[in-house]
């Protein structure tokens, strides 16, 4: 009788699963382990329930134990593996995967586990190979194409990449992921080569997603076609909203160097030891890089945020430096915000501006008498134009014309540098920090 219990209260729990009530289910899991701790099925079961909800540790706990009752255990194994590839571990993940494969060689989790694991450590004849037999087990998988289409690209396989990336968005175009990852594959590609299928691709983007704001801002961008005045909002609220969990990794792995340099900037300012009472915004804040630093000079007025990514909010608001944080763009938020603050910061957000007279005009009408602004941007040195529209999506602007700005907004500079902002495709980008009176 129990057993009979125990088996239709497993099959329940798989049910509440399949339906998505994880909660429900696991509580019918743990009720089951309580009876019966080596209930394969259930830790399973469990395991992927703690998967779901990003508890990796407690996930990996789950399976492991399974392991320990049948050490032949496939889904132990495989799930292990996937566990490992979540928390970034990919050595591990490509030894667990490889042992699930001995178990059954054809399996295509397995298979794209391995190749996933191979590919982010930088294996890519192996997992080119073994995301090749992954395919043949299912060519329905968009991320499976993109990731063939990343090992193409570090092969220098330009149609084969270009293809991979362009299934990928035929098979799942409403996800914005692949449209990002397809744009910054056609501008790192275009970097390195005059290909034509390069353009074709970047064209074919543009007529067949009209509608899609990566496909129009970054394909116009890599055909350098007519140049908007600004990002479009909605591209870049996606952009980031998608970017903010890997968005300090990616910097990191960037060596980005704007905080740190506007912190060195406000440091021989202020004095180190000093602590101004100063009411600050961040503007265009992300995660709150700059927000680390900024706190110590906010303490009596406060530190404010604001920043288009909801996402990108969340992670700064985890840091506990802010004391308010608004989701809009900036040009409106400081429309309504006169006379406001001391200091505005504002760290490589001009990346996303063509035209600045906005900018500016705002900036001076939201800071008090005698406030300043502390900016970046990239600088335009490919001609004489004020600004232009990089193939990376992203705005440059002339030296000159930042400065006619300022000065016709009524700032006087105070400190301006030249030096290298980041890293991309392994080539210094360089730029301006520039801090700014409000005369």
């Amino acid at each position: 009788m129990l057993r009979k219990n125990e088996a239709a209260l497993t099959n329940y729990s798989l049910d509440l699963y399949q339906k998505k009530d994880y909660k429900k289910s696991e509580k019918i899991c743990r009720r089951i382990l309580k009876k019966n701790p080596n209930n394969e099925t259930v830790l399973i079961n469990l395991g992927n329930i703690f998967f779901i909800k990003k508890q990796y540790e407690e996930a990996l706990n789950c399976y492991q134990k399974v392991q320990q009752i049948n050490s032949d255990s496939f889904l132990a194994k495989v799930n292990i593996a996937n566990v490992y590839l979540e928390q970034e571990n990919y050595e591990q993940a490509a030894i667990y995967a490889e042992q699930a494969l001995s178990e059954d060689s054809q399996n295509y989790m397995g298979l794209n586990i391995l190749g996933t694991a191979l590919l982010e450590q930088e294996k890519y004849d192996k997992a080119l190979t073994i995301l090749q037999q992954a395919l043949k087990q299912n060519n329905q998988d968009a991320w499976l194409y993109n990731y063939l289409s990343r090992c193409y690209q570090q092969k220098s396989m330009i149609e084969e990449a270009v293809k991979c990336g362009w299934q990928a968005i035929k098979l799942a175009p409403n996800d914005e992921s692949h449209h990002i990852n397809f744009g910054y594959m056609l501008y790192e590609l275009s970097l390195d080569s005059e290909d034509e299928i390069i353009k074709k691709y970047a064209m074919r983007w543009l007529e067949d997603y009209p509608q899609n704001k990566m496909a129009t801002h970054m394909g116009k961008a890599i055909l350098n076609q007519s140049i908007p005045e600004c990002a479009n909002k909605e591209y870049i609220k996606e952009i980031f909203d998608i970017f903010a969990e890997s968005f300090e990794k990616v910097l990191k792995d960037l060596e980005y160097q704007t905080p740190q340099i506007m912190a060195q900037f406000l440091s021989k300012i202020y004095g180190e030891d000093s602590h101004p009472k100063l009411h600050i915004l961040d503007a265009g804040c992300g995660t709150g890089l700059c927000g680390k630093f900024l706190k110590s000079y906010a303490r009596f007025f406060g530190l404010d945020g604001v920043d288009l990514s909801a996402q990108m909010l969340k992670k700064a608001k985890a840091k506990k430096v802010y004391n308010h944080l608004y989701c809009n763009d900036i040009i409106s938020f400081l429309q309504k915000k006169k006379s406001s603050y001391d200091l505005i910061v504002s760290a490589d957000v001009l990346t996303y501006f063509g035209r600045l007279d906005s900018f500016f005009e705002q900036v001076q009408k939201s800071l008090k008498k005698h406030g300043r602004i502390l900016f970046s941007f990239t600088a335009n040195e490919e001609d004489e134009k004020d600004y232009v529209l990089h193939k990376s999506g992203r705005y440059k602007h002339n030296q000159k014309y930042v400065e006619n700005l300022l000065q016709i907004y009524g700032f006087d500079i105070e400190k301006e540098e030249y030096c290298c902002l980041r890293k991309e495709a392994e080539q210094e980008v360089k730029g301006y920090i520039i801090s700014a009176i409000k005369a």
